[in-house]
């Protein structure tokens, strides 16, 4: 089974999706597009409220699904640990792959929802919402 599926099942009960721009705005997380180009995107708080700022790069692309969702993955899973993560380079590299993993599991769950069926090709992903070709866990699909 899937390391995030009670949170993705807990998540759609609420929100009805798998959507990760849908998921944010159901909790009130803004995301805009701006000009930044490297990372493609940041999640930040600002008073407490998480916003996802997406590189204005992404406007038109799949990618920006996988990024959206990946930026979703830090708030759900990391919220509150933002000094640890900077000062950490180990703790980093393992949030950023927990940031990943969730955003697979996310854009899986999404390809089932429009498509009714999990991918089972990595690339069905990639084409679809930019999840990269060589992710380190394709061997997950279903």
């Amino acid at each position: 089974m899937w390391k995030y599926s009670d949170l993705l099942r807990n998540i759609y009960k609420k929100t009805g999706t798998h959507d990760p721009f849908k998921i944010a705005m159901y909790f009130d997380i803004p995301t805009y597009y701006v000009q930044i180009s490297s990372p493609l995107a940041k999640a930040i708080y600002l008073y407490g409220q998480p916003i996802i700022l997406l590189s204005d790069k992404l406007r038109d692309s799949s990618a920006k699904y996988y990024i959206c969702g990946h930026e979703l993955g830090h708030i759900f899973k990391h919220t509150g640990i933002a000094c640890a993560y900077d000062s950490n380079m180990h703790f980093r590299s393992s949030m950023e792959r927990e940031a990943d993993l969730f955003s697979f599991e996310l854009c899986n769950s999404f390809y089932c929802e429009e498509n009714g069926e999990y991918a089972s090709e990595i690339k069905q992903l990639n084409y679809s919402y930019g999840v990269p070709e060589n992710f380190y866990l394709s061997k997950l699909l279903t």
